[in-house]
């Protein structure tokens, strides 16, 4: 299934009951089940390597000793997540995010969204693409080889709240999600740094979030998080590469809306981002 240049027709829709009940907490986060359900097996001690102070070594390769990430997802329900930019009216998010929902949307105001369709999901990967009409510069993808210990930038809706988190990457890890449909994938495990706003809530709802690098560049999908290790991981570059090319979807990989990002100001830029409509809360209705 390739997106191409069709028209869709998608119309403009104000969703104020939707909308409403989601600001109020009548609906779920969206990325509820992987945040509260995670259980590590560590055959490698990965976990428990030192993080390092500066971009070290080049990410070794997936291997079978990486940690697993053992995922089981629920009932699908209405719930919000994360969705960001990644060509002309094309947004990405996770796949338990977009998976499953009679209409998806992205929220451009208070009680006001635009609908979304055409959803296209990567078939062993948490992650999925989907056209919404809305007018915004996409994300520019990074081309450079992954360090361990280089910094990422994490921006989205945690509990269905502006928020952002800092982080540096620790290794490689297998996630398998296993419920109302099942993958096993590579994944890539960060150490959470920093979070704004400050707090040791589960980040449910930043799933399907966008993770930058220091230069700005996309470097991978927020899909899942340990509160209680203080983990969160992201998509490998591989299987966004592998989604985009079953849609026909070339992201920019030079510019973008991104500037270079730092610990002292990336939370502002997380800002401006959603203000622009770069990163917006996706809504997802089941009925």
């Amino acid at each position: 299934m390739r997106f191409g240049n069709d028209t869709l027709g998608l119309l403009i829709v104000v969703v104020a009951l939707l909308v409403g009940a989601l600001t109020s907490g009548g609906f779920g986060d969206g990325a509820g089940e992987p945040d509260a359900r995670i259980s590590v097996r560590r055959p490698a001690p990965v976990g428990s390597a030192p993080v390092a102070p500066s971009p070290g070594p080049l990410l070794p390769p997936p291997s079978p000793g990486d940690p697993v990430i053992r995922i089981e997802l629920g009932p699908k329900t209405d719930s919000s997540g994360t969705a960001f930019a990644i060509g002309p009216d094309i947004w990405m998010t996770a796949r338990h995010v977009a998976d499953g929902c009679a209409k998806i949307g992205i929220v451009t105001g208070p009680r006001r969204a635009v609908r979304g369709g055409e959803v296209v999901v990567h078939q062993n990967a948490d992650l999925a693409l989907f056209r919404a009409p809305v007018r915004t510069a996409p994300v520019a993808v990074s081309g450079d080889d992954l360090r361990v210990g280089q910094a990422g930038y994490h921006f989205g809706y945690p509990r269905g709240q502006p928020g952002a988190v800092r982080s540096t990457l620790l290794g490689r890890g297998t996630m398998r999600e296993s419920g109302r449909y099942s993958t096993r994938e590579p994944v890539l495990a960060w150490v959470e740094v920093e979070r704004i706003p400050d707090t040791d809530e589960p980040l449910s709802g930043i799933s399907g979030g966008p993770v930058f690098d220091s230069a700005g560049r996309l470097v991978g999908v927020h899909v899942a998080g340990s509160v209680r290790r203080g983990r969160s991981f992201t998509t490998a570059p591989r299987s966004m590469r592998e989604l985009w090319a079953r849609a026909g979807v070339e992201p920019p990989t030079r510019g973008g809306p991104v500037p270079a990002l730092h610990p002292d100001d990336f939370a502002a830029v997380g800002e401006q981002l959603r203000k622009d409509l770069v990163v917006a809360k996706a809504i997802c209705v089941t009925e």
